[in-house]
């Protein structure tokens, strides 16, 4: 799990989930997002948590999650917060199974 507020958050008003969701990917791709979709709110989404625990290297899952942005499953999305009194800038990442425009 992450840190408390940071971690996965699925987006709003998916569709379904069904089989065949990512099969418009390429097969890393399809792994990785898969595998996010399955993932409980609020859980690591660190690249190194995902290289741990998914067959592929932290360059290559970077390079996925830079994909899945571009093909509009994943939204990241930069906040201020203020930790310890100190303002901070921090991404959260919303993740959705129905791919997304960027807006």
């Amino acid at each position: 799990m992450a840190n408390p507020g940071y971690g996965k958050k699925s987006a709003p008003d998916q569709e379904p989930r069904t089989g065949r969701d990512f099969v418009h990917l390429p097969a890393r791709e399809a792994s990785i997002a898969g595998y996010l979709d399955r993932l409980d709110g609020e859980a690591d989404m660190s690249i190194k948590t995902l290289a741990k625990h998914l067959p592929y290297g932290q360059c290559a899952i970077g390079t996925a999650l830079n994909n899945l942005s571009a093909a509009g499953h994943l939204r990241r999305v930069r906040r201020p917060v203020t930790v310890d009194g100190c303002p901070r800038w921090v991404w959260h990442t919303f993740f959705s199974r129905t791919a997304r425009d960027d807006v």
